[in-house]
């Protein structure tokens, strides 16, 4: 079975992580990252160990931890540090409790227990004076809830060839499955535009809420001839969400505008700027049965890429036989979400997603992971260290 983290010290590492707040500063009450990135770096100070430290924004930084191996290859492990926020959660978000083999608090699940499984392996290493056949670097990130930047920050200097990496893991919550492929996503606005008039006299205007209504329905009919055409054997089809709607200025007027969000979820193979081309192109020229309304669709505020990895990289395999020796019944799967590993795939680095917890648990007003499942993610990470070649 090979060498065994230390329990306790798991609890210890996570409990201290989940104390500190780090809500991403996009959401409610956000305080940043910059706490666990305080910690992460006297982490590394204390083991005597190399560290990179990256300003992705003012008070805002990436901390990457370097333990050096034996050959000239090197591996990244990637975790992120800001959480979700805390309203309507019905424990306390920074109490680090533990109860039933169970540690609680926000982010505990998503994504500390991945970010201190993988402290702690590189820990028992350091402490130990193993010298791995490969580099190891832990990069704690920030920003990876809203809009990726502390990752993005990372794959730049990939893509610039100041660091370079043979594989990487990044740790989330997959019930140590290894997600080798998953979906991306683009984010974009679509308005219908009428005329006001008021109320009383509606075949004056132009009512851009039920002309919405109309693109709304299209699109409905638009996913479910085109997205089962387009299905990943991993990952399933194409997916939109209607996630938000706003229109109307006031009870007694015809509304001259309406908005819609379109979370549009891509497959592996599709590019997030084909796919919001093509649906402005089927969206603009609709004639609405509302006479005078018209559609415009507006440019993403957000994009990020799907991604696959070939099961047969190596840091595939060799995480997989180190995991099957901890953990029996675990599998090699897609994912319909996204994670920081796909910008690292952009830049050429194979890149698996790995960790301890259930994704049910993510974002839950009592969130929660399974200290024994943090430890076995930690065994799993050393021997794959150990491993990889």
């Amino acid at each position: 079975m090979g060498m065994n983290v230390n329990k306790d010290r798991i609890a210890e590492v996570l409990g201290q992580l989940v104390s500190i707040p780090s809500v991403n500063p996009g959401f409610p009450g956000g305080m940043g990252e910059e706490g666990v990135a305080d910690y992460v770096s006297r982490f590394f100070q204390r083991l005597g160990l190399e560290r990179i430290e990256q300003q992705v924004e003012p008070g805002r930084r990436n901390v990457i931890g370097i333990l050096p191996g034996s050959g000239p290859g090197a591996l990244l492990l990637e975790a992120h540090m800001d959480t979700v926020q805390t309203e309507g959660m019905t424990i306390d978000p920074f109490g680090a409790d533990i109860r039933d083999g169970r540690l609680y608090g926000r982010g505990a699940c998503d994504t500390k227990a991945s970010l201190a499984s993988m402290l702690v392996a590189i820990e028992t290493l350091a402490t130990r004076g193993i010298v791995p056949p490969v580099s190891v670097h832990l990069a704690a990130v920030v920003d990876e809830e809203i809009t990726y930047k502390g990752v993005t920050a990372v794959a730049d200097e990939i893509a610039a060839g100041r660091l370079r990496y043979d594989a990487a893991i990044v740790g989330e919550p997959t019930r140590l499955d290894i997600i080798v492929a998953h979906k991306g996503c683009v984010r974009f606005h679509i308005d219908a535009v009428g005329i006001a008039c008021h109320s009383s006299t509606p075949h004056l205007g132009a009512n851009a809420i039920e002309g919405m209504l109309e693109a709304i329905d299209y699109l409905k009919r638009e996913a479910e001839l085109h997205y089962p055409k387009a299905a990943h054997p991993l990952v399933g089809s194409p997916t939109h969400c209607v996630s938000m709607i706003q229109g109307g200025i006031a009870p007694n007027t015809v509304p001259e505008s309406c908005r819609i969000m379109i979370d549009r979820r891509t497959v592996p193979g599709e590019e997030p700027m084909e796919v919001w081309r093509n649906m402005k192109e089927r969206v603009e020229p609709l004639q609405s049965s509302v006479p005078g309304v018209r559609y415009v669709v507006r440019e993403p505020f957000l994009i990020d890429y799907a991604m696959e990895v070939k099961v047969d990289e190596p840091i595939v395999g060799c995480l997989q036989r180190s995991r099957d020796e901890r953990a029996d019944g675990r599998r090699i799967i897609g994912a319909t979400y996204g994670s920081d590993a796909s910008k690292l795939v952009r830049v050429g680095v194979p890149a698996v997603v790995f960790g301890p917890g259930n994704l049910e648990q993510a974002h839950t007003k009592d969130e929660w992971v399974d200290l024994d499942e943090v430890a076995t993610a930690s065994n799993i990470i050393v021997q794959t260290i150990l491993t990889y070649k």
